[in-house]
């Protein structure tokens, strides 16, 4: 595979559009208020109705249904609706590829599962930015989709060698010595010029060692627990042929007991019940 060529060709791939790229920049934006990110959301009607529909699903859980715009960010913050923008974008651009060997639907509901884990787990230890964690896992894999979208078949060859050896899917791209996903993603969320912490939990989370005594340790210690919680709870496809190992010294950092992995585990269960609702608005 000419790497060069790759990356032209990853280069060539959409991007977040005006409006979204706006979002993503209003919510980083400490000194922005509800009114600026209002402003800049309102300016696409269609996306603003899906908006209000996922902020009144279930997965979300208002006491009450949100009628505007304003309601919704002052509620739920910035980083939430930014989070719906880019799950909505990137459901859009990332997932609609052909593929004989992988269920897209169940790849996307994965990424969707693994953010939501990342996001309870971060409240879970106390993380101070449970919404980053949650657009980490969102595009922890968004590499594969890269693949899927560029190189269809090769994406399959990954998929059909893992189930058939029964070997993870990053096991499977090193077997095969090709770019793994890792750099693929690295690539592609370098391009959209996304937060560096997306980009080491996207293109570091099956090295999880690379990253420690980090200032970015904890989250992607969080995206690799997380995708192995996925995977065991049997929630999604991400491609494998068997779950990820996840190194002692990842629970260990993140201080988990049993007890609070338990107290986990039942928040995901809870939480993953919702999560169709949240994929079908995406989807319209």
């Amino acid at each position: 595979m000419d790497l060069k060529k790759t990356i032209q060709q990853i280069e060539s791939l959409p991007s977040p559009d005006f409006v979204l790229q706006k979002i993503v920049d209003t919510a980083n934006n400490p000194s922005a208020s509800a009114k600026d990110l209002n402003e800049v959301a309102s300016k696409d009607p269609a996306f603003v109705a899906k908006i209000l529909k996922l902020a009144n699903s279930a997965y979300y859980g208002l006491p009450r249904n949100v009628s505007k715009l304003t309601e919704a960010i002052m509620i739920l913050g910035f980083k939430t609706v930014r989070n719906m923008a880019l799950s909505i974008f990137t459901n859009k651009e990332f997932f609609n590829f052909e593929s004989k060997e992988l269920n897209l639907k169940e790849f996307w509901k994965h990424s969707i599962v693994v953010a939501t884990i990342g996001e309870l787990t971060a409240e879970k230890i106390g993380y101070s930015n449970k919404e980053e964690l949650f657009m980490c896992g969102l595009l922890h894999d968004i590499g594969k989709s890269v693949q899927g979208v560029l190189f269809p078949g090769l994406l399959d060859a990954i998929v059909k060698l893992a189930k058939t050896k029964k070997i993870s899917y990053y096991e499977a791209e090193k077997l095969l010595e090709i770019p793994t996903h890792e750099i693929f993603a690295e690539i592609l969320v370098e391009k959209w010029n996304f937060p560096e912490l997306v980009l080491i939990s996207a293109s570091r989370h099956h090295r999880p060692d690379s990253m420690r005594n980090s200032i970015y340790s904890d989250p992607v210690n969080i995206i690799t627990l997380s995708t192995f919680i996925a995977e065991r709870m049997g929630l999604g496809d991400n491609g494998g042929g068997r779950h990820i190992d996840v190194p002692k010294y990842c629970w260990d950092e993140l201080g988990f007991t049993p007890v609070l992995f338990d107290e986990l585990i039942a928040s995901v269960e809870d939480k993953v019940r919702k999560i169709d609702e949240f994929m079908n608005i995406q989807g319209e």
